[in-house]
């Protein structure tokens, strides 16, 4: 009995052994082999290499398994267990570089240089002149070896320098396995003392590679961006598992990604080790996608919403099939790396490209893999186990060993074939009698099943009528579905199959069965796609109709007919012309398709063909086809020249009522909008657009941009008085900040240039008024004041400030408002408190407290103001003045000469003198600075010498209201 206790003991502890085994890995790579140490905890570790011979030391050496090393690495010979550790025979001049990857240890085999190679093989050749060598005292031992031991994983204390020595030295003992080589003659040389940096241990550089630093961008324009300093040559891959973003990098140098962890964007991003790679891996939402670029050896990997420019940007896979092969095209593929697929647990295939294209579009499925969609690279799920993935020249090799890829069915021309492609629905491509005999057999199915049991037989009847192109009957079968069983409402096949009838009957945005969740098809996105180009945005349906144009080719007749004409013209706007050309060719005289060829001949550079085809689609009984095509027809007589901006108005106007009532009469009108303000007539196209709001009022959000647009053109069109009375008709249509402020300017001066200043004081007071308190009203009271002041209205212009004021302003405003007020007060008389208010302003109001000042006939201390204000304004340097500072510094001369201060007058020659150009200003300051004026006496011949240059009045006062640089 003891002896069964003990044989069950040893039978239970022998998986815990085997548990404790260290395995060994070996494999191959460009410039080294490399052999692992699977450690389940880091060890303490000691690498020795001597000459083509080296000792690795471990703690528990006895619990290494060899037998993964049977086949042996690049550069290595032989591999062997000594105790204490495994000593590895490396080819000659080869190279050892070790380091840790987690628990596991490490060896890189470095491809030997030519250098290494040369001192190998230096002592064979030197064998034969054996007997030249020094007598046997005299020959130097031979060098130490290379002792590189390990840093334990606990901080390790400050290296002090290392002493390499050339000179000879007598070598350590070996161990018992390593026999010591003959000595090997060299040549002595002085010592040289090499200190390592402080912060590292000695020989770091063969602790591995540096790691890769990932850091977090400021992209405007893109979302949450990404810095990975991989350095030249580092293929890489991205795709979506579920809510998760796959990275993958074909290097195995760590991560380091610092403040990248506390970006939200970014929340639980981790690295993990593969072979040959490394995968990255974050949370992502399925609202948003990968957009990678590189910028000279960096990738950058930014979190941008889905159909954002610049991931689809990156252009797609083109496909082709050779002998059972599938060529998956890409100009700079670098690997093939495996891993396990987050998902299902199946071998993902994983091809990395070198630059940023292409990317998969869409998930295409077959028996034996999957090609999934990728947002960088090429990705293949594989379901067995003779699926292959290889890199070639500009290519991947895409193969299943023994059967070939399974897509039979495809095209010459390289897409892939219907029956390579994976369906969620049951519409087979039988003739219409055999569908209508199959619809019988159903409706008897559905009429012999009991009331509760009549879901699935309907279901497969409405797929039938589907395939017969019935979509009405279709929606009334599941309608009828519905209302029986509340359980069939809730199925999503049925929701779908809702979806597609609608769209099949012309009414997409009825359509919201399309987004039901199904698994993945290319069914699925083939009516999603369908669903994209009848909203109108061919660019983001052009990609899944491409990749799934066979299976709709596959489809029906009664089908296929009523989707091929949405498929062509969707293709061809969309940026795919050389699919939409296929679709035409094979569906041979179909009639739906007459604007599809109008549309290629148009994007195949040919408008004369093209005119004529849209001329033909014009003829068509199909209302919806023959406004298109009108409208097309004028856009491209318009791009080539055979219509100017008034002649596309007014023909489009001639097709505004050939199709009503939906998006594509809305389009019709915006167009003819634009075309009218393009051809001078704003107030036309001002009128067509309030007259559209009416009609789409659920659209007004939407017409807001043009109708200020036409209505900011028509006032600056209309004469100054037609203008007010358009904008006293639509004050609500002026648009707010600076482009409606910009406007009101544009009408006062307009008003106050035709004396009209009341009309133009009236305006600004009513928009002011039209405004709510704040930043806007503010700035309209400013302007308002500054007009009032200059009809010398200066209560009126305290009115205007005082109507207009707001507890929180901008500072530049404030500042303005602060020298109305003031020039206003000053125009009252009270010239005092104008003085004490700018002076409060600092250097803002020196200029204005010049003029206060001078009005007063105190004259020294309006220079002193001139001056603070020029000083604070001119630019540095020496270069010349412009002409407002030109007139400000003949303004201070004046100045200075009317207080008699003649150094003042010097210092103002010297400064100014030399920075103004040659011309009547110029010669005016001089005139000023050279005689200066000592009284009022002078001051006829002040005016004498003005009057030759004619820069100056015979008074003082235009100086005086001369014009002051901004700012």
């Amino acid at each position: 009995m003891w002896r069964a206790a003990l044989l069950l003991l040893g039978l239970l502890a022998l998986p815990a052994l085997a548990q404790d085994r260290v395995r060994v890995r070996v494999g191959d790579h460009p410039g080294h082999g490399r052999i692992v140490f699977d450690w389940a905890a880091p060890p303490a570790y000691q690498a020795e290499q001597q000459g083509e011979r080296v000792l690795l030391r471990f703690p528990n050496a006895e619990a290494i398994d060899l037998a993964g090393a049977r086949r042996l690495a690049r550069n290595l010979l032989a591999v062997a267990a000594v105790p204490g550790g495994v000593e590895l025979t490396l080819r000659p001049g080869a190279r050892m570089r070790h380091f840790r990857n987690g628990p596991k240890v490490a060896i890189d085999l470095l491809d030997p240089t030519e250098a290494s190679t040369a001192a190998a093989i230096a002592p064979a050749r030197a064998a034969p002149r054996a007997a030249a060598a020094p007598p046997r005292e005299a020959v130097p031992a031979p060098a130490e070896p290379v002792r590189v031991v390990a840093p334990d994983p606990s901080p390790a204390p400050q290296a002090a320098p290392v002493i390499l020595r050339a000179a000879p030295v007598e070598p350590p003992p070996l161990p018992p396995a390593l026999p010591s080589p003959p000595p090997v003659p060299v040549v002595a040389a002085p010592p040289v003392l090499v200190r390592p940096p402080t912060a590292a241990p000695p020989l770091a550089s063969l602790a591995g590679p540096p790691p890769i630093r990932a850091r977090l961008l400021d992209e405007p324009t893109l979302g949450p961006t990404m810095r990975l300093a991989t350095g030249a040559g580092v293929g890489v891959a991205a795709l979506r598992r579920g809510e998760q973003a796959l990275l993958i990098l074909d290097t195995d140098r760590p991560f380091e990604f610092g403040g990248l962890l506390r970006e939200p964007a970014f929340a639980g991003i981790q690295a993990q080790a593969l072979a040959g790679g490394t995968l990255v891996t974050w949370p992502l939402a399925s609202a948003m996608q990968l957009a990678l670029r590189q910028q000279g050896s960096d990738w950058h990997v930014s979190l941008v919403p889905r159909q954002h420019p610049a991931a689809t940007a990156v252009p797609p896979l083109r496909i082709e099939l050779e002998n059972g092969r599938a060529i998956l095209h890409a100009a700079r593929p670098s690997r093939v790396i495996t891993l396990n697929d987050p998902l299902t647990g199946v071998p993902l295939l994983v091809g990395t490209v070198v630059q940023p294209a292409p990317r998969q579009a869409v998930t295409r499925g077959m028996a034996e893999l999957d090609l999934l969609e990728t947002f960088l690279g090429v990705a293949v799920l594989a379901r067995a186990d003779r699926v292959a993935l290889r890199t070639g020249a500009e290519r991947f090799l895409l193969s299943v060993q023994g059967g070939g890829v399974a897509l039979a069915g495809m095209p010459s021309d390289g897409q892939l074939g219907a029956l390579g492609m994976t369906r969620s629905f049951d519409m087979p491509g039988q003739p219409v009698a055999a569908l209508l005999e199959r619809l019988r057999a159903q409706q008897a199915a559905v009429a012999s099943a009991a009331p509760l049991m009549r879901g699935e037989p309907r279901l497969e009847a409405a797929q039938t009528l589907l395939a017969l192109g019935l979509p009405q009957e279709a929606q009334a079968m599941l309608g009828l579905a519905a209302q029986e069983n509340p359980q069939s409402a809730q199925d999503h096949r049925q929701a779908f199959l809702t979806g597609m009838a609608a769209l099949l009957a012309g009414r997409p945005h009825e359509a919201a069965g399309l987004d039901a969740e199904l698994p993945a098809s290319d069914e699925i996105i083939l009516w999603r796609g369908l669903r994209a180009a009848m909203q109108g945005d061919a660019q983001g349906a052009a990609a899944p109709l491409a990749a799934t144009l066979p299976l709709l080719q596959s489809y029906p007749e009664g089908l296929r007919r009523r989707l091929l004409a949405v498929a062509a013209e969707a293709l061809i706007d969309g940026g795919e012309p050389a699919a939409g050309r296929r679709v035409i060719e094979a569906a041979g005289e179909e009639p739906s398709l007459l604007l599809a060829r109008a549309m290629l001949e148009e994007v195949s550079g040919q408008p004369a063909r093209a005119l004529e085809a849209y001329e033909a689609a014009a003829g068509s009984r199909d209302r919806l086809m023959r406004a298109r095509a009108l409208r097309r027809g004028v856009e491209l007589r318009l791009a080539t020249g055979r219509l100017d901006a008034a002649g596309a108005a007014r023909a489009l106007e001639g097709m505004l009522f050939a199709w009503r009532g939906d998006a594509q009469e809305l389009a019709t009108r915006e167009r003819l909008a634009a075309l009218r303000r393009e051809a001078g007539d704003p107030r036309a196209a001002l009128a067509l657009l309030r007259e559209t709001e009416a009609i789409f009022p659920e659209q007004a959000a939407l017409l807001r941009a043009p109708i200020q647009a036409a209505f900011l053109q028509a006032l600056e069109a209309e004469p100054p008085l037609g203008a007010v009375a358009l904008y006293d008709a639509h004050p609500e249509l002026l648009p707010g900040g600076e482009p409606g402020e910009a406007m009101l300017s544009l009408l006062t001066e307009r008003l106050t240039a035709l004396d009209l200043s009341e009309r133009a004081a009236a305006l600004l007071r009513r928009a002011m008024e039209r405004q709510p308190p704040g930043e806007g009203r503010a700035a309209l009271g400013a302007r308002l004041a500054t007009l009032l002041l200059e009809e010398r209205d200066a209560q009126g212009a305290l009115s205007a400030l005082a109507a207009s004021s707001a507890p929180r302003l901008s500072t530049a405003l404030l500042e303005a408002r602060s020298l109305l007020a003031a020039r206003a007060e000053a125009l009252r008389g009270n010239r005092l408190l104008a003085a004490e208010a700018l002076r409060a302003l600092g250097a803002a109001g020196d200029a204005a407290l010049s003029e206060i000042l001078a009005e007063t006939q105190d004259f020294a201390g309006a220079a002193a103001a001139m001056g603070r204000y020029l000083a604070s304004r001119l630019p540095p340097g020496r270069e010349a003045l412009t002409e407002p500072f030109q007139r400000l510094a003949l303004r201070q001369a004046a100045l200075l000469a009317m207080a008699g201060d003649e150094p003042g007058l010097g210092a103002l020659r010297a400064n100014f003198a030399p920075r103004m150009p040659p011309g009547q200003l110029a010669t005016a300051l001089e005139a000023l600075t050279t005689d200066p004026v000592r009284g009022l006496a002078d001051l006829p011949r002040l005016a004498r010498e003005l009057n030759l240059f004619r820069s100056l009045p015979q008074r003082l006062e235009p100086l005086r209201t001369a014009q002051r640089p901004a700012g």
